[in-house]
């Protein structure tokens, strides 16, 4: 059972939720990405609001000041986050959010989501060139077996 992932039904059968026994990977580019460039948010920069929020939930959500409106003050950028029913939470996510914008807006190329993005470009081309390789290599060997 190692390497793949079991679900016990009804106390007899056991289906494998994976296809065909390969694991799903997720590779991590903490490692590889640069932290130092990150501009730091100040408290006195935030301009915070509580609105109302909107969406599924109906009343419930209508009527509670649960939604907020962050806004940085020195570059004019404007975050409304309403993800959840915690105001704390949508606090921390709004904060988050515009600190990636901030990153986005001030380094450019090198804002954190960039250099993610380039960095699975990159993982991409070489999965395609090793594929490729492969399957010229199958290619040269079923011509030179002749087993077509």
């Amino acid at each position: 059972m190692s390497g793949s992932l079991y679900c016990k039904i009804s106390n007899i059968n056991s289906y494998n939720l994976l296809n065909d026994g390969k694991q799903i990977r997720y590779k991590s580019y903490k490692h590889f990405l640069d932290y130092s460039r990150i501009p730091k948010l100040e408290e006195n920069d935030l301009q915070e609001q509580f609105v109302k929020g909107s969406g599924p939930g109906g009343q419930a959500t209508n009527k509670t000041s649960n939604a907020i409106v962050l806004k940085h003050k020195p570059t004019g950028l404007v975050v409304k986050c309403h993800e959840t029913r915690s105001l704390n939470q949508n606090r921390k996510i709004a904060r988050k959010i515009l600190l990636t914008r901030l990153d986005n807006l001030v380094n450019g190329q090198n804002s954190l989501q960039n250099q993610k993005e380039q960095l699975m470009k990159r993982d991409s081309i070489k999965k395609k060139q090793k594929k490729k390789k492969l399957q010229d290599l199958k290619n040269a060997f079923v011509e030179r077996e002749n087993l077509k």
